[in-house]
């Protein structure tokens, strides 16, 4: 087996250089149903909130080695209601911006947790048809 590699690699250098096949890509086309009309659709949570401020942070820093740990616990009031989070970040960066993505991301995490309003949306598109 490797005899047989080997000889290809052989075979394969002594022919000179090769250049890769020209590969053509297509354009992206619109297709239209018997009507004419091409219908995109799309869907998005949309969202509108009341976001108070962080209140209460406690941040317990760990450093080990190399590697700085953040952990913040705190409360932030959404829409009036008030919620306490944990979040942890470690990692390498410097034990202030550990913190940061700590907090961003709990703040983040309980956003996306909440939910919100569904909305769908709708484009169509028709060709113009000509009469002989």
């Amino acid at each position: 087996m490797k005899s047989l590699i080997l000889v290809s690699m052989l075979v394969l250098t002594a022919c000179g250089r090769v250049d890769p096949p020209v590969v053509a890509v297509a354009p992206e086309v619109k297709t239209y149903g018997q009507d004419g009309c091409n219908v995109d659709v799309s869907s998005r949570l949309v969202n509108q909130r009341r976001v108070g401020p962080i209140t209460n942070l406690v941040k317990d820093e760990k450093t080990d080695g190399f590697t700085n740990e953040c952990t913040v616990t705190f409360d932030i009031a959404v829409d009036g209601k008030a919620y306490s989070v944990t979040e942890t970040a470690s990692g390498l960066e410097q034990m202030a911006s550990m913190c940061y993505y700590a907090r961003e991301r709990a703040r983040e995490d309980l956003l996306l947790d909440l939910g919100g309003d569904f909305k769908s949306e709708s484009k169509i598109e028709c060709r113009v048809h000509e009469k002989s």
